[in-house]
């Protein structure tokens, strides 16, 4: 599962810098959390246009995890913390994940 979180984390990372689309997370966020992660990408795209020394350290690197970890709250949530840099920034992801159905969804994806 830490391998799993970490993937998204770095996924997720890539959608708000716009190198992936956010749709193609919709397997592993759910729906509030996929719109969530297009507002922050919508908001990100519009300041890295005017801001083109800040895009160019933060939006062509690739994301490095550099630490894991995480906690079972109870037996439907878990919660991880995914610790990467890209290039010279840190950037700390926080994820929340629910048991649904029968797989485990992320409910929650904090970057920054």
């Amino acid at each position: 599962m830490a391998l799993a979180a970490c993937r998204i984390a770095c996924n997720c990372a890539d959608a708000i810098r716009g190198k992936l689309s956010v749709a193609r997370l919709q397997r592993a966020l759910t729906a509030p959390c996929l719109e969530r992660l297009q507002t922050m990408q919508y908001l990100l795209d519009i300041h890295m246009a005017t801001h083109p020394e800040i895009k160019a350290k933060f939006c062509y690197l690739p994301t490095v995890p550099n630490l894991i970890n995480g906690m079972i709250i109870s037996d439907t949530i878990m919660e991880l913390a995914v610790l990467m840099t890209i290039g010279q920034e840190n950037l700390r992801v926080n994820l929340k994940f629910k048991y649904i159905g029968s797989r485990w969804m992320c409910v929650f994806a904090d970057l920054g």
